[in-house]
């Protein structure tokens, strides 16, 4: 047997120190901190045999430092609930007025004297405007979808630069290596986290979302 070989184990990359305080021992990475703060809770049922039900609790310094948008629910989620409910309603009453219709016809001829034929009439556009409003509500959802897709196209120019940043726990600010590179140049200072969030999401080209989450 020939000598064994160790597959050499590449070094961690060198910590920069925080432009603010000049130090490094509360320096750690932007993506190591990230996902340290995302994390999952099961649940379980106080009480009969229950399914467990899991969900991710995210920290306010990992929705601060996030390469994107973090949303509580997809985009166009609400709208499709509507529109689907929308379209059961009309399922529903269009069935619902054609039973009635069938079993008012299929009455006994000696009912007839005592039959009320709007008793169980179910007005036809009842289920017309449930159509039309849960198509346009499940329109409405796919565009909000879309449109969620191409804001965020640049998602992997944004990671790429976020994935070279630092955070400094002891200052509570970001910051890029002198040795980063952007064609439009990225600030070697200390940034406040809403300043890094715009640095990163203007470099994915959504830098417009920054304000409102």
């Amino acid at each position: 047997m020939g000598p064994y070989h160790a597959t050499p184990v590449p070094p961690p990359p060198a910590l920069h120190p925080c432009p603010n305080c000049g130090l490094t021992d509360q320096v750690r990475g932007v993506p190591a901190v990230y996902h340290a703060g995302r994390t999952r809770v099961t649940t379980r049922p106080s009480q009969g045999s229950g399914d467990h039900r899991t969900r991710e609790v995210v920290s306010d310094l990992a929705r601060a430092l996030a390469p994107v948008p973090i949303r509580d629910q997809p985009p166009g989620r609400a709208a499709t609930a509507l529109g689907a409910v929308a379209l059961v309603i009309a399922f529903f009453t269009f069935f619902a007025g054609n039973f009635a219709r069938q079993f008012d016809d299929d009455a006994p001829a000696f009912a007839a004297p005592v039959r009320d034929h709007h008793a169980f009439e179910i007005p036809v556009v009842i289920p017309v405007v449930a159509v039309i409003a849960g198509t346009v509500l499940l329109v409405t959802a796919a565009a909000l979808r879309a449109s969620a897709d191409r804001e965020l196209a640049g998602r992997p120019r944004a990671e790429h630069l976020w994935a070279q940043a630092w955070y400094c726990a002891r200052c509570g600010t970001a910051h890029f290596p002198p040795t980063t590179g952007s064609p439009t140049g990225v600030p070697t200072a200390a940034l406040s986290l809403p300043e890094f969030r715009r640095v990163v999401w203007t470099a994915g080209g959504y830098g417009h979302l920054a304000d409102r989450y």
